[in-house]
């Protein structure tokens, strides 16, 4: 069950986070959930920027991490203080890709 008020809708950038989701793909964020789940995707402000990452919980701490495969160029960050605020989980996409 979702509350109005805490449902915001964003436009996805760039290719991070391909195959799952892709640069103009708009997700709808739940501000009313914040509460970290292995492996769901979460809207965070990580050093002031607004980015859409999967979570994943390793070694005691959470890591934001992208789908993408490419690794070297998406690497995990970790996800700790001020310097990574969650948003909000990610309740649903739509996209024109099939």
């Amino acid at each position: 069950r979702f509350v109005a008020g805490d449902l915001l809708a964003i436009t996805v950038r760039g290719e991070s986070m391909e195959p799952s989701l892709f640069d103009g793909d708009v997700i709808v964020v739940n501000t009313g959930d914040k509460k970290l789940v292995d492996g769901a995707v979460y809207a965070v402000n990580y050093e002031g920027e607004v980015v859409v990452k999967r979570m994943a919980r390793d070694a005691g701490m959470w890591w934001l991490t992208s789908d993408n495969q490419d690794q070297r160029k998406y690497h995990r960050k970790s996800c700790k203080g001020a310097e990574c605020i969650v948003i909000g989980k990610v309740v649903r996409k739509e996209s024109t890709h099939i």
